[in-house]
């Protein structure tokens, strides 16, 4: 898990054309605009991500006009993402996690947080069945601030949907070089996990948002689920495979994040299969799809790794699959044959969105 603060070296320092001022850092793969001659090649540094939220102190009022958010900016045409602060008074090494001492929140869309539809699953005994009915029933919809967030959990038979970017393992290029790599479009909605079992012969469908299982169908992802009538796709994995054991991971499309992708209806399209607890590797992944005609995120090509970062990123700022009127949000790069794999953000989507 990416940490939202932490102790980075910068690796590098460069001038930034007709700029007396400012120049460019360069930590892991991330290129932040400083302030010139604030800093030197090899030294310790606080590193704040961006998608992350500053406390409002002193420090920081400079972002008080983007609500103290850290994200994409372009100063004098370079990109900077990110922001580098003096360490904290302590001995530190590389890699140490600042997060808590800095105060490091991570941002989050509204459109994209599940918990206002969340609710526990009911229990089985009478008298807590009755006062989970009284509290969801009644009290929270008279007293909707006082609401409890939701104690429901992420199955832990299953990883979370969260592909690290490129920039926080610049590593992987050198390590993986010359490996084929599937490249799919990165689709930009919210993220949904669908686990199927059988129960005293009827089949079973467990839905997830990005962060909890979903204990109700009162929200949007049980929602398109059926709406999709997707139970449908999932058996023809069943029945491929000969298993009810049979997990799939995907993108809730549509109305989720503001419909970026200009569709008439809510869609699901996967990116991951778990047959018996196993994800199928890409390859295999794009050869069931294509052969059940299981709807999926789009092949961008199959690439071989041998990029530099900045080609790598370059490679990413294209159009949309299917909205060809804007930026792609990026690409998605999952080995063949390995279980490793990276996203690489569009940099024109998050300038046009404020990302």
């Amino acid at each position: 898990m990416t940490k939202l603060a932490s102790v980075q070296k910068i690796v590098n320092i460069e001038p930034i054309e007709g700029a007396d001022k400012i120049e460019v850092a360069t930590i892991l793969g991330w290129e932040i605009v400083i302030k010139k001659d604030e800093y030197k090649i090899g030294d310790n540094v606080s590193y704040i991500c961006i998608d992350t939220i500053v406390p409002e102190l002193p420090e920081y009022e400079f972002l008080r006009e983007r609500k103290f958010r850290v994200r994409t900016i372009k100063l004098r045409g370079k990109i900077s993402q990110g922001l580098i602060v003096p360490l904290p008074t302590g001995k530190w090494k590389e890699g140490d996690d600042l997060t808590e001492i800095l105060g490091v929140k991570k941002y989050v869309k509204p459109d994209n947080n599940p918990i206002v539809d969340e609710k526990p699953k009911m229990p089985k005994i009478w008298y807590k069945k009755i006062m989970y009915i009284f509290l969801y029933n009644y009290f929270y919809v008279w007293f909707p601030n006082l609401k409890k967030v939701s104690k429901s959990t992420f199955p832990s038979i299953i990883p979370k949907t969260d592909e690290e970017r490129i920039q926080n393992i610049p590593s992987v290029l050198e390590k993986y070089k010359g490996m084929n790599f599937i490249v799919n479009f990165k689709l930009d909605g919210s993220s949904i996990t669908i686990l199927h079992e059988k129960k005293y012969g009827k089949s079973i469908f467990r839905i997830c948002s990005r962060n909890f299982e979903l204990h109700t169908k009162e929200n949007d992802w049980y929602r398109v689920f059926a709406d999709t009538n997707f139970k449908e796709e999932i058996l023809k994995l069943v029945n491929h495979f000969k298993t009810n054991d049979i997990i799939v991971q995907g993108e809730a499309i549509g109305k989720f994040n503001g419909n970026h992708h200009n569709l008439k209806t809510n869609e699901i399209r996967i990116f991951n299969i778990f047959v018996n607890g196993k994800r199928l590797n890409q390859k295999d992944f794009m050869d069931t799809v294509v052969l059940l005609d299981i709807p999926h995120c789009p092949l961008f090509k199959e690439l071989t790794l041998n990029h530099t970062m900045s080609e790598i990123i370059k490679i990413s700022e294209i159009k949309d699959i299917l909205n060809p009127n804007v930026h792609a949000e990026g690409l998605v790069w999952r080995c063949a044959d390995e279980n490793i794999s990276f996203k690489v953000i569009n940099n024109n989507f998050l300038i046009k969105n404020n990302e």
